[in-house]
């Protein structure tokens, strides 16, 4: 299922998801974190692909607005990142707590509005 992100804020928000990826972190974890996708308002974008029916998001628009939840902690990069939960990196500039996603088997688009 495809999971994307529609901007429906009228600021520019940056997304970062946590999601099931058995195959590429079957060592570590099996959950990969990635972001950061700079997602302009009215936007929509592609950002990851699973099988899971659950994922998590943490957003963060220019003017200070969050969208999180009580998942997680995800570990969180000043540039771009994508890394398996269970690897330790060194270089995180904190943690977040993550919105669920439930895609309920099916393509998704979690529209971030105010």
């Amino acid at each position: 299922m495809k999971v994307q992100f529609r901007n429906s804020y009228p600021f520019k928000v940056w997304v970062a998801v946590m999601y099931s990826s058995p195959d590429a972190c079957k060592d570590f974890g099996q959950w990969e974190t990635a972001g950061w996708w700079g997602i302009n308002p009215g936007d929509l974008v592609w950002a990851f692909s699973t099988n899971n029916r659950y994922a998590a998001f943490y957003a963060e628009a220019e003017d200070g607005a969050t969208w999180s939840g009580p998942y997680g902690p995800m570990l969180i990069y000043q540039h771009a990142f994508r890394i398996c939960i269970g690897l330790g990196q060194t270089g995180a500039i904190g943690s977040v707590d993550c919105a669920l996603i439930d895609t309920n088997f099916k393509d998704t688009i979690i529209n971030l509005i105010p």
